[in-house]
């Protein structure tokens, strides 16, 4: 699933000369911006984040270069609930190998057409204005076995995506980087991070499906709320099919009776439905 986890190319020249700094600037608080600035003197690149997640914590913002795209309250409502709905999430949560990712690699096959990725209010990188990304790429550290630092690289909306070129070159990279960043998160965040202001009350791992189980319990059945759950994290009606080992068209009734049920008419409506249960859900500390 890697991005061409171990190029062939030499590391570029100008990551070479930035690496002296960069090893000088471990656990400094200069440390992410010399990085981007290192990258960016190999890759062209808008936005860049770093956040540290961990199975039984919410996850830990290391570095925002996100320029205030989104709405204001976007990053606070994604530490504190949203990124359960994350691909870079479920990735990192499932243990994931360190790597260099693409998110249409790690994102559900409907995903880029749903309304989490498209919507500024949950998505801290989304833009307020243009609207969604023209691509995210992903270095995935291991900084424990428990722990995965994501490193995100961005473009914005009408940019074109990264080319397979720029992802060689970036692979070639890749292992001294997430290298240096893992140590870097080891340095600066060496016990578990501390609860944000709002955190699910038990571990992260099983809070996602303990939402989905108590959504619309009065209405929809455990198979709905299943489906339901698979629609949110961005599966189209064919990719349901498979992962349950049913007919796409029984996935497209269901689908029916729960917009019914619902007394809603849209996918869009049952997200914001849900997301209002989600924050809803959330445990003020």
């Amino acid at each position: 699933m890697s991005v061409r986890p171990e190029s062939s190319l030499p590391p570029h020249p100008e990551w070479l000369a930035a690496a002296p700094a960069l090893v000088d600037a471990l656990g400094e608080s200069s440390f992410m911006t010399t990085l981007d600035d290192a990258l960016a003197r190999i890759v062209d690149f808008d936005l860049t984040c770093v956040l540290l997640y961990e199975h039984t914590h919410a996850p830990l913002l290391q570095h925002d270069n996100l320029k205030n795209v989104s709405e204001s309250d976007a990053m606070h409502n994604y530490l504190t609930g949203t990124y359960l709905l994350d691909p870079v999430y479920s990735a990192c949560s499932s243990g994931i190998a360190a790597g260099l990712y693409r998110m249409a690699k790690l994102a559900p096959d409907a995903f880029f057409d749903s309304d989490y990725y498209h919507s500024p209010i949950v998505h801290p990188c989304i833009s307020m204005t243009s609207g969604s990304l023209a691509e995210e790429i992903v270095f995935i550290g291991a900084p424990t076995p428990a722990r995965r630092v994501a490193y995100s690289l961005m473009r914005s909306h009408g940019r074109p995506r990264f080319t397979d070129d720029e992802i060689a070159t970036l692979g070639a990279i890749q292992p001294l980087l997430n290298a240096l960043l893992c140590r870097h998160t080891i340095a600066t965040t060496p016990a578990p991070p501390a609860p944000p202001v709002e955190q699910p009350a038990q571990d992260v791992r099983g809070y996602l499906e303990a939402a989905f189980a108590d959504f619309a319990t009065d209405a929809l059945t455990m198979r709905e709320q299943e489906i339901v759950s698979l629609i949110l994290r961005g599966h189209s009606s064919l990719s349901i099919s498979h992962l349950l080992d049913i007919a796409e068209g029984t996935v497209k009734n269901h689908r029916k009776h729960i917009h019914a049920k619902l007394g809603i008419s849209s996918q869009s409506e049952l997200f914001h439905r849900f997301v209002q249960h989600l924050f809803a859900r959330r445990i003020v500390s």
